[in-house]
């Protein structure tokens, strides 16, 4: 294998991992989990979006059957999507463990996820409520009907027209089919008031995981810090060594000169010694 084949080999690497391309059977679970995500977050704020439509026709003359049980509907096929994102999500928090390049991934699909999630609970007290009022109304009018027709005195004459008026809107059957209302709508709010627990505690549970991703967060900025102290320290400690360094060596320079004095002196000794002795020979 010559140079420039693994030349065009490292440049082949490097071009497919700068390109962003899965480089590992975790990779494609990964995106193709966080698309899946993705595309249940987009339908989860459209059926929001048709959901508050259908609520704001509660209680007017386009309050039908149809329209009814399209919101019914609507609303628990957005209820089981959050719990399948829901499931999803936490299946992405487990790949991403072992991808730590995909963090921020990760926390852009939960944050988006759990948007998605508040606009949904928005658009199911609405719901209730608008259910809640509807409710009160038709049952204030019933009793008033009831009311009326029971009683025993004759009314005076801009009543009884008022009730002739009346009586063609609220016939015996016509008052048998709002008292139906009445009991399907009370069984929906009961339904919402339920769909609103579970999401609270899908809540509860995203929020478990938040706060094991913000502990994994700050363990590695825990990890940076450390690092940082470590460095400073090696660094002071890299100053010691250099002062030691120097002093060491203006002793070791200081010792040589003494050492060539005493050698001096030494064989100056030696000279004048060998000197006095030839003189005595002489």
């Amino acid at each position: 294998m010559s140079f420039q084949d693994i030349e065009r080999g490292l440049s082949t690497t490097q071009s497919h991992s700068n390109s962003g391309l899965p480089t590992s059977p975790q990779d494609v679970a990964f995106r193709n989990l966080q698309q899946s995500l993705s595309l249940q977050v987009f339908k989860i704020n459209s059926n929001v979006q048709g959901i508050l439509k259908l609520v704001d026709q509660l209680g007017t003359p386009r309050d039908t059957a149809a329209v009814r049980k399209g919101l019914h509907d609507l609303t628990e096929s957005t209820r089981d999507m959050v719990k399948r994102g829901t499931d999803d999500l936490k299946k992405l928090a487990g790949l991403q463990a072992s991808l730590p390049q995909y963090k921020t991934h990760l926390q852009k699909t939960s944050h988006d996820l759990q948007l998605s999630l508040v606009a949904f609970q928005q658009a199911q007290k609405a719901s209730a409520e608008r259910q809640r009022t509807v409710v009160l109304d038709t049952k204030h009018a019933v009793e008033e009907e009831e009311a009326e027709r029971g009683q025993v005195s004759s009314p005076p004459r801009q009543q009884q027209q008022q009730q002739q008026l009346l009586q063609p809107q609220l016939s015996p059957a016509d008052l048998a089919y709002q008292e139906s209302l009445i009991h399907e709508r009370e069984q929906e709010i009961r339904e919402i008031e339920t769909g609103i627990h579970e999401l609270n505690e899908i809540f509860r549970d995203l929020g478990t995981l938040v706060v094991e991703q913000g502990s994994m967060i700050d363990n590695i900025e825990s990890n940076l810090t450390s690092v940082a102290v470590n460095t400073a320290g090696a660094s002071e400690e890299l100053v010691v060594a250099s002062d030691y360094q120097r002093k060491a060596g203006r002793r070791a320079a200081c010792l040589g000169i003494v050492l060539v004095i005493v050698t001096c002196v030494v064989l100056l000794a030696f000279r004048l010694l060998y000197y006095v002795l030839f003189e005595f020979a002489t």
